[in-house]
């Protein structure tokens, strides 16, 4: 038996891997640094190859789909995926285990336990520490609101969530509203704005991603109000670096999705080379609260999103 070990891993070490990764959505930088990370993983590995789908244009399932479907057809040994509904992905997901392909999600996930693991952030711990910057930034009393994308997204629904229920902890904060900018910058901004005219002692605002953040930080500005109404917002795009660094945003909640990636492609390894022992059905990755006195600290460095 013993002797028989050493072609069977010669064999496995020379056999190639693709693995597809679906992203949520073409054009956010948040993905595209999470391609950077399974790709280094890939090439650390030797035998693996990551296809990033040109991703939707925009975050929702009637244009995430078809790129899902594209994948299954091409039979990968694994699929990575970042679900854009909890619910509406769960067929199609199913269409591809159900094909014989292992499926990983990463970033978002899926209310039925078919994906083999998941590896994403912690998003209800990750809207507490918004909460408790946002509360910091405006002196501990006021109105505040927040701007997220579509309910029925795993990871906005669970920032939402742990945004409001740590407000609870404040009593002299005033929570207003959670307005749904369906993942669009211009309407994000446009919501932002009607806040402001609505409420002219609004003091602050969560943006529950980047594309919505970089709506609300545009608003801000075009009112004239950068610095006044005060701005925190998840996710560390250019654009948000650059806002922060200039005061207009007083904190980011930066993910590392460059680590979602490369674990990711990782596991997904493991798991089709016969190491599923072991394997769990969760990995949450790191966060950082980043404030302007840190972004440039080497610390900070790898949660700064790199397109």
């Amino acid at each position: 038996q013993r002797g028989n070990a050493a072609p069977a891993n010669k064999t496995q070490a020379q056999k190639q891997y693709t693995f597809y990764l679906v992203a949520g959505i073409a054009s956010d930088a948040f993905y595209l640094t999470m391609k950077k990370g399974a790709q280094a993983a890939a090439k650390t590995l030797g035998n693996v190859k990551v296809v990033f789908t040109v991703a939707p244009a925009a975050f929702s399932p009637p244009t995430q789909i078809p790129f899902l479907n594209g994948a299954i057809a091409r039979h990968p040994e694994a699929i990575l995926i970042a679900p854009t509904d909890k619910t509406a992905l769960i067929s199609p997901i199913q269409r591809a285990i159900s094909a014989g392909i292992p499926v990983a999600t990463v970033d978002t996930f899926i209310n039925k336990p078919l994906a083999f693991t998941n590896v994403s952030t912690d998003n209800l711990a990750g809207g507490r520490v918004a909460a408790d910057a946002l509360v910091k930034a405006i002196g501990g009393s006021g109105e505040v609101a927040a701007i997220s994308v579509n309910p029925g997204i795993s990871t906005t629904d669970q920032r939402r969530d742990g945004f409001i229920a740590e407000l609870k902890k404040y009593p002299n904060v005033k929570y207003l509203v959670s307005q749904v900018g369906n993942d669009d910058q211009t309407k994000a901004s446009n919501q932002m704005s009607a806040l402001m005219s609505a409420h002219p002692n609004l003091k602050g605002v969560f943006a529950m991603n980047v594309v919505s953040g970089n709506g609300v930080t545009a608003a801000v500005k075009a009112a004239g109000k950068a610095g006044e109404v005060k701005l925190v917002e998840f996710d560390a795009g250019p654009p948000q670096v650059q806002a922060l660094r200039e005061g207009t945003i007083d904190a980011l909640v930066a993910q590392y999705p460059y680590g979602i990636g490369q674990q990711a492609v990782q596991l997904a390894y493991k798991y089709v080379t016969g190491q599923k022992a072991g394997i769990l059905k969760h990995y949450g990755t790191g966060s950082a609260v980043v404030p302007k006195a840190t972004v440039d600290t080497a610390n900070i460095k790898k949660f700064l999103y790199t397109p």
